[in-house]
């Protein structure tokens, strides 16, 4: 319970004690203390939920009183802030949390890179406790619209802030996460559709990688492999025998350095190989030997590891992939042309976002949903943490029912009409009494 006290008088003076000249109360004796007129004169007094002793001090007792009944609330509906904390800069806590986070150094990079160009930029210098109002947040989420930032990219950036404040809220800092409040409102923005490549194009776009990545291109497309787990892949990755190529591991880089890593969501698998595949995988290793590459793992300065990895550069190092996408995956595009090749004094060729390498996997996803493998099936091989996701992603490529539900009307329909046929005329010639069966 809060309580108030005079900081200028004694609780409890001595008799002897002379009364304070300024101050008279027709309660109690008046006995100035060492603080008498300096600061604020009526303090509260509490236990917050850790019981850390707490004090506040006001000009009025009105004020004093006033807090002392919204502490009581507080602390009895378990919403209290230190008042003194919640003081401190969105800046400052942010990087509590940064250091806070234990995800992977690829990650950490990029959280620190976006809290830094987009959320300290504009909010950092603010205290926590201004933030607690959902018109500044709303207010900072059109600070990036007129930024011109994609809606995906805001949504990126506005989870990250939200995880903040609610780490703030659950250290006491704050009483609510204002990113949740009804109020607060994302742009929206209509979902584009995947849609995959033609075959043709698959063919083409691989024909024109360089001959030593090929048959990296018909793995991607083939197992439906991701651009750094196709990287990463090794030799004793594959299962001829039984007709498998296990995904272990990936090449990604943090920062500018490759390493070792585990796949997307740490989400080890296995996929079907088919013949076809495995006799590719054999011609490539026939013509360029697997080649030992030591990386360390995880993180730039993680345990070195070494695996025999199918596909290297032309220098016999793992590829990287801002180089090979820039490269050799564009001007693949440009043979196929599916992008234009480079203009005349254009330094780079064309941006093709949406002709990443990522396009071999859903040209795999859609050609095993048009042969009816199921969408479980399908989120195994692709990796996917649920299955409900690659749903999502991929629903409007499940082959159309539309026939099917003709035909098993027409078929039901048929089966009616041969039913009515046999009532009007009577049963088969051939068709037994049942009581004659029967006895039979």
């Amino acid at each position: 319970m809060a309580d108030v006290y005079d900081r200028w008088h004694k609780s409890h003076p001595k008799p002897d004690e002379t009364q304070c000249s300024e101050h008279k109360s027709r309660t109690r004796r008046m006995v100035p203390t060492s603080d008498h007129g300096i600061g604020k004169r009526w303090q509260v007094r509490y236990r917050d939920l850790d019981s850390h002793q707490r004090k506040e001090n006001f000009h009025t007792r009105a004020e004093a009183d006033k807090r002392a009944a919204e502490v009581d609330v507080e602390i009895r509906s378990g919403s209290y802030v230190v008042p003194a904390e919640t003081k401190q800069t969105l800046g400052a806590y942010a990087q509590r949390w940064l250091d806070a986070n234990s995800v992977g150094p690829t990650t950490a990079l990029r959280y620190e890179a976006t809290v830094r160009n987009h959320i300290v930029a504009h909010l950092g210098r603010r205290e926590l406790r201004s933030l607690n109002k959902p018109s500044v947040i709303q207010g900072w989420i059109r600070t990036l619209q007129d930024g011109g930032f994609e809606v995906s990219t805001i949504e990126g950036i506005f989870d990250i802030l939200s995880s903040i404040l609610g780490m703030a809220v659950e250290d006491g800092l704050l009483p609510k996460n204002p990113c949740k409040s009804k109020s607060v409102k994302l742009p929206t923005a209509t979902k584009k559709k995947i849609v995959p490549w033609s075959l043709e194009r698959v063919r083409a776009v691989i024909a024109g990688l360089p001959e030593r990545f090929q048959a990296g291109g018909k793995l991607a497309f083939g197992c439906g492999l991701r651009q750094g787990e196709v990287f990463g892949f090794a030799v004793e990755d594959i299962d001829f025998r039984g007709g498998w190529i296990h995904v272990n591991r990936q090449v990604r880089l943090v920062g500018t350095k490759p390493v070792f890593a585990l796949p997307k969501g740490n989400k080890i698998r296995s996929v079907p190989l088919s013949a076809q595949l495995a006799a590719t995988l054999k011609a490539h290793m026939r013509q360029f030997p697997p080649k030992a590459i030591t990386l360390p793992w995880a993180k730039p300065d993680g345990e070195p590891k070494t695996f025999r990895l199918l596909f290297v550069d032309e220098k016999g190092r793992a590829y990287n992939r801002s180089v090979f996408n820039m490269g050799a995956w564009k001007r693949a595009l440009v043979a196929a042309s599916v992008i234009p090749p480079r203009e005349r004094g254009a330094r780079y060729l064309q941006a093709a976002p949406e002709h990443g390498m990522h396009a071999l996997r859903h040209a795999y996803a859609s050609v095993l949903l048009d042969a009816g493998e199921s969408i479980k099936a399908l989120s195994e091989y692709l990796g996917h943490s649920d299955p409900g996701f690659t749903l999502r992603t991929y629903t409007h490529l499940l082959p159309s029912s539309e026939t099917r539900t003709r035909k098993a009307i027409d078929d039901a329909f048929t089966e009616y009409r041969e039913s009515e046929a046999w009532s009007a005329a009577g049963p088969p010639p051939n068709t037994k009494c049942p009581r004659g069966a029967l006895a039979a």
